[in-house]
């Protein structure tokens, strides 16, 4: 089924990522030339297929910086392990 996957998430930080957050993960397709590697299996990932564009956000103690945000490409078949990382939960 290909059916659009936007949700918020509440699992632990992914790996190597200490204190951020993950609150979306979107499955999406773009129409730029290029391509990405991905955060699971260090596949090269075209970004004219579809893939997985995960979000991560970090909040900071100052108010006057912003939360900082960076994202993550995930190739479609790893789907499963993105699931682990986001729903194993606190260790």
């Amino acid at each position: 089924m290909s059916t659009l996957r936007t949700q918020q998430f509440r699992g632990r930080s992914p790996p190597d990522r200490d204190g951020w957050q993950v609150p979306t993960v979107a499955r999406r397709t773009t129409n730029h030339d290029g391509s990405a590697v991905c955060a699971v299996t260090g596949e090269t990932v075209p970004l004219t297929e579809t893939h997985f564009y995960v979000t991560l956000r970090r909040q900071t103690s100052s108010l006057t910086r912003s939360d900082e945000y960076e994202s993550l490409i995930v190739v479609d078949g790893a789907l499963g392990e993105l699931d682990e990382w986001l729903e194993d939960g606190e260790e």
